[in-house]
Formats: structure tokens, C-alpha cells, sequence
């Protein structure tokens, strides 16, 4: 049988080791040019799109750079923290609180992509991959 403190530091490193797996797949993506492979397949931009160059201005502390490139650039940090307590929570506030993360990225993302000035979030689907393979087989 297992120790609860076991479980709870193998929790850590799992999410230690999904934190270093995302952070060298950002790397890869970055150092290839690709940036979001949402948005380089389809051209159009994820909500959570900006996240990384937010977190960048935030390192450089250029907190309003941060929130410019995302306006929820700390929420990740509560969110972690939720998924990591999750068995420590009580589920109706786990739940809520979930479902109130998600809907406000969603809500955020749908104010962004309604903005026309924003160049961070942009719904341009003839310049992803997707959108310029079938411009190349329909324009022949």
C-alpha cells in the first residue's frame, strides 16, 4: 500500500517532468520557426496564444508588455496549483473554480479575436498550413 506522501511526491515530479517536456517542445517549436503549431496548421490563434511571450516580458519584468501579449498570464500559476491540490479540494470548488479558468480564457480569446487591432491573436486561415497546401492544389 502506498504512502499518501508518496503519491503526493510523485505527483510533484510527474508535473516537474510535463513542465520540462512542455518547456523543450516550446524550444523546438521556437528554434524551428514554427511558434504555435495551432496557429502555424490552421493560421488561426489558440486562447492561450501570447502566453509565452507574456511570461518572456514578465522574466524581463515588462509587465505591461505581459499583459499586452496576455491579459491571463498569471492564471496559469492558480490553475497549476488547482490541478496539483485537486485531491486536497473540496470537488464543488475544484470544479468551479476549473470552469471559471477555461471560461475566462474563452472569453478573453473571443474579445481578442473580435479585436481587429490585436496582432497577437488573428484569425488569418489561408496562412497556416492547411490554408496555403490548398491554395497551392486549388490554384493550378
Amino acid at each position: 500500500m502506498e504512502h499518501k506522501g508518496q503519491n503526493t511526491k510523485r505527483r510533484f515530479w510527474n508535473a516537474i517532468a510535463a513542465v520540462a517536456a512542455i518547456a523543450l517542445l516550446y524550444a523546438v517549436f521556437s528554434l524551428t520557426g514554427v511558434g504555435c503549431p495551432i496557429k502555424h496548421v490552421t493560421g488561426v490563434s489558440c486562447p492561450g496564444c501570447g502566453m509565452t511571450r507574456a511570461w518572456g516580458a514578465a522574466l524581463r519584468l515588462d509587465f505591461a508588455k505581459a499583459f499586452e501579449y496576455h491579459p491571463l498570464w498569471l492564471l496559469p500559476i492558480p490553475g497549476a496549483a488547482l490541478l496539483f491540490f485537486k485531491d486536497r479540494l473540496p470537488r464543488r470548488f475544484y470544479r468551479i473554480s476549473l470552469f471559471l479558468i477555461v471560461a475566462a480564457f474563452f472569453v478573453v480569446y473571443g474579445i481578442r479575436m473580435a479585436d481587429p487591432s490585436d496582432t497577437v491573436v488573428v484569425f488569418r486561415p489561408r496562412n497556416g498550413l492547411v490554408g496555403r497546401a490548398l491554395t497551392r492544389l486549388f490554384d493550378k
